[in-house]
């Protein structure tokens, strides 16, 4: 848990401006109690670093971010999807039940057959969403970088990986 706490206490007060030069704060929501958490727990299959997330925060605002609260969190095929990009496409966390390592972030290309890893965990994703949005003013989503496709980001290279596997992305 330290990790995650760490992170969240050093982020919380961080700002930036997003596209339209408004400023983007990080909101950090009540923990669950003790109880929600279990409840959690005994119905969603969570990593342990999701768990911690839980033990600090109910979801957040992360930027211009918003991170999922416990009650709508989906378990879909061994991911849990935790942030939309309002268009059908998620980022989520691998469980015990995926393919993929454990506490992986992915990004969910509509479905659980089209995922693609963006990060090694819930930690390293959200510090690479922190360093994105503070520098281009908001988190990318892959289909910009058909636009932009010299830029970099978290998901810049979810195209060429979907294209790879046979895939494409759904707008």
């Amino acid at each position: 848990m330290i990790r995650i706490e760490e992170l969240l206490e050093r982020i919380s007060d961080l700002t930036a401006e997003d596209q339209d030069e408004f400023e983007v704060t990080v909101q950090l929501q009540d923990p669950l109690s003790a109880d929600e958490l279990k409840s959690l727990i005994d119905n969603i299959p969570l990593p342990q670093e999701l768990c911690d997330f839980y033990a600090v925060t109910n979801g957040m605002d992360l930027l211009s971010a918003e991170l999922f609260d416990a009650d709508s969190l989906q378990y879909v095929q061994g991911f849990i999807t935790f942030h939309s990009f309002g268009n059908g496409d998620f980022t989520c966390i691998a469980t015990k039940k995926s393919e993929y390592p454990e506490g992986s972030v992915l990004f969910m290309n509509h479905c659980p057959d089209s995922v693609v890893q963006v990060a090694d965990s819930l930690y390293d994703w959200m510090e690479k969403v922190v360093a994105e949005i503070q520098s281009k003013g908001g988190l990318l989503h892959p289909a910009d970088y058909y636009r932009h496709p010299d830029e970099q980001g978290v998901y810049s290279h979810v195209l060429n990986e979907l294209k790879s596997k046979g895939d494409e992305l759904h707008s």
